[in-house]
């Protein structure tokens, strides 16, 4: 295909790094892994393989044509092989399926924002869809996307752990450990200045046992120690709201007592579905509410339920109402988010994955 008529969208990386090793390793055993794109054209994986064509002076590329459509139920295209794909091809096809999955329940939705309505991150038959097609479970596939996004992060450290898995050279499994072992001896990063009188944390609690399904599988943990020994800008006098899972309790109390707060009560967020769990299939989470100093309770009229009914969503994704209600109860105060995943107005946001500008990310 010609290389003018590929369609690249704003999600890739202007900074594709220095790709004159890869243009030397193409222009000397060819072009092993193809161009993958959409049926309507789209670049789906392979930019930096793209500009390495370029710069060789290639006018056409190999393509492989991934229909998204063609991804359902099960049922692969006849010309759809997935040993074709790279486990980085495979985290972009999830991804870009993800985005259609999105931009189909935005057209549904339009532009309401319904108190307790979210968008779906991935669908549960998307996430079995894309785990057949690949061959590989889902804890798995969640290891692929932690290695893929710590080399997109971070490309001189992961990259060459990343090219070991794509060559068959190391297992995900390996380098998955790899990535988290390489995060996990880092430093927290810099917290935010100032002092603040609302949290809201949402800690990557480790879990002494694996099981399926288990929070390692889809991003980094940490330990319950190394949580605790953060020094948060809390001022004399302030709230804090904390979740935990009913497995983690003990360790979230602890935390809670070491950050400086007194326990006082919890929410609850009732799921439409049970997950995994040790003993019984948790359906329900734990938001822990605890005092620093002098704090009033909320106006009454300002007061919520303490039981949630809010669909599941993505792993680990709390319910989006959960800001709204802590704003109700405490307006016009000084927020600030612990382990947050996305900046919000209003709101500080300080986290180990957090996306956007000035980021606070441990890698």
């Amino acid at each position: 295909m010609k290389i003018a008529d590929i369609k690249i969208g704003q999600r890739f990386r202007k900074d594709i790094g220095d790709i004159k090793q890869l243009a030397e390793s193409i222009k000397e055993v060819g072009l092993l892994h193809p161009i993958v794109i959409s049926e309507n054209n789209e670049l789906i994986a392979g930019y930096r393989r793209l500009k390495a064509c370029e710069s060789l002076g290639w006018t056409e590329v190999p393509i492989n044509v991934v229909r998204l459509e063609d991804l359902s139920e099960g049922e692969f295209h006849e010309n759809i092989n997935r040993k074709n794909f790279t486990i980085s091809e495979i985290v972009a096809i999830k991804r870009a399926r993800q985005e259609k999955e999105r931009a189909k329940a935005r057209n549904r939705q339009g532009t309401r924002t319904d108190l307790g309505k979210q968008l779906p991150e991935e669908s549960a038959e998307s996430r079995e869809i894309i785990s057949k097609f690949a061959g590989i479970s889902h804890d798995t596939l969640s290891k692929a996307e932690t290695i893929v996004e710590a080399a997109e992060k971070e490309p001189k450290k992961f990259q060459p752990l990343l090219d070991r898995v794509e060559d068959g050279k190391t297992s995900i499994n390996y380098a998955y450990k790899m990535v988290k072992r390489a995060i996990e001896t880092r430093d927290f990063p810099k917290l935010p200045e100032g002092e603040f009188n609302v949290i809201y944390a949402d800690p990557p609690w480790r879990y002494e046992l694996a099981f399926i399904g288990s929070p390692d599988s889809h991003y980094v943990t940490l330990p319950t120690e190394k949580i605790a020994s953060l020094q948060i800008p809390v001022s004399q006098n302030a709230i804090l709201f904390l979740w935990s899972t009913n497995p983690m309790l003990e360790d979230a109390l602890t935390v809670m007592k070491t950050w400086g707060f007194e326990y006082k009560t919890n929410m609850v967020w009732v799921k439409d579905r049970p997950a995994t769990g040790y003993y019984v299939f948790g359906q329900h989470e734990l938001l822990l509410i605890g005092l620093k100093g002098i704090w009033h309770p909320p106006l009454e009229q300002n007061r919520f339920s303490s039981v949630m009914n809010v669909p599941k969503t993505n792993h680990s994704k709390k319910p989006e109402v959960v800001y709204e209600i802590i704003e109700k109860m405490y307006p016009n105060q000084k927020y600030l988010e612990l382990f947050a995943r996305q900046k919000r107005e209003k709101w500080t946001s300080w986290g180990l994955e957090i996306e956007g500008k000035n980021q606070a990310n441990i890698l």
